[in-house]
């Protein structure tokens, strides 16, 4: 399912669809400009999110996703400038899980960084993670 809605300015929203054997979902929504909502996707056999979110410039929340087998989500919220929450919580639960990804360098890059709450969140993330704290 990776790069399926990738470049897709004029989506703002996105319908429920079932995920639940899908491994891979590195740049579904990659540079979507315009979405500002998503879908808590059913992703406990995703693999990989590398990017998975990256670019969504309007995108107001973070779905706490599954992350118990995620290896690599890498990139994965960069430049969600406007989220308001969601990447606190989605970081605690990837970190402290029995086995955390084993990449996830600039995960939340100036993730929430023009809102103060999504600020307030990204200075508790580590630089590692791509936070400010």
């Amino acid at each position: 399912m990776g790069l399926m809605f990738r470049d897709c300015s004029s989506l703002n929203s996105v319908p429920l669809f079932d995920t639940r054997n899908v491994t891979n979902i590195s740049e579904m929504f990659y540079h979507c400009t315009s979405l500002v909502s998503i879908p808590l996707f059913d992703t406990s056999n995703v693999s990989y999110m590398n990017s998975t979110l990256r670019g969504c410039t309007s995108l107001t929340y973070i779905p706490l996703f599954d992350t118990s087998n995620v290896i690599a989500m890498n990139y994965m919220c960069q430049e969600c400038y406007n989220v308001e929450g969601g990447a606190l919580s989605l970081y605690q639960q990837a970190s402290t899980q029995t086995i955390p990804p084993s990449r996830y360098d600039w995960a939340f890059k100036d993730c929430g960084k023009n809102t103060p709450t999504g600020l307030a969140e990204l200075q508790q993330i580590p630089r590692s993670w791509g936070g400010l704290g």
